[in-house]
């Protein structure tokens, strides 16, 4: 079978983990009308991808529509892995307008998934952490390989990337 069937496989398995991660919160118990002081608490979810990115095409199509303003990193670090299984990406901190991550299985990535496959990646990583709002640089370290090193790479560079409707 082709890259691209396991690649749309993939993308169809994370959006459907995304889903069912967002639809068995547990229940929020009803509002009482005797509270005196109204309160809002509005969760987090631990695990958010964005985009789902066609690097070859140039194209990203929207798999999560941010209603909450998601603003924690370790969430979209957390879909990222969710559909990477084999590349750990750790969020490390996040400083001003950048986020900083480490891969420390780097060799699947850097070696084994060719230019392409480490060029999607890149691309995944970095235009869903630029969707946080503030955030416009993603430091990444890991080790260099054959098909990719480690850097800065910013929100700019993925600026021309049309939205594609998810299918």
């Amino acid at each position: 079978m082709s890259k691209k069937f396991y690649i749309s496989l993939t993308v169809i398995a994370a959006f459907l983990t995304i889903i069912m991660l967002a639809c068995s919160g547990p229940d929020k118990p009803a509002d009482t009308a005797d509270s005196t002081a109204e309160q809002t608490i509005i969760d987090q979810p631990d695990t958010v991808l964005f985009w789902t990115v066609d690097d070859y095409n140039k194209t990203k199509s929207q798999v999560y529509k941010d209603t909450i303003e998601v603003t924690d990193p370790k969430s979209v670090v957390n879909g990222i892995n969710s559909i990477y299984p084999d590349i750990h990406l750790e969020y490390i901190k996040q400083s001003n307008d950048t986020v900083y991550a480490t891969i420390d299985s780097a060799f699947t990535f850097t070696n084994d998934m060719g230019s392409s496959g480490a060029s999607e990646y890149l691309s995944t990583v970095v235009v869903n952490l630029t969707t946080l709002k503030n955030v416009n640089y993603v430091n990444l370290d890991f080790p260099e390989g054959s098909h990719a090193s480690p850097g800065v790479f910013s929100k700019n560079a993925f600026e021309k990337y049309k939205e594609k409707d998810a299918q």
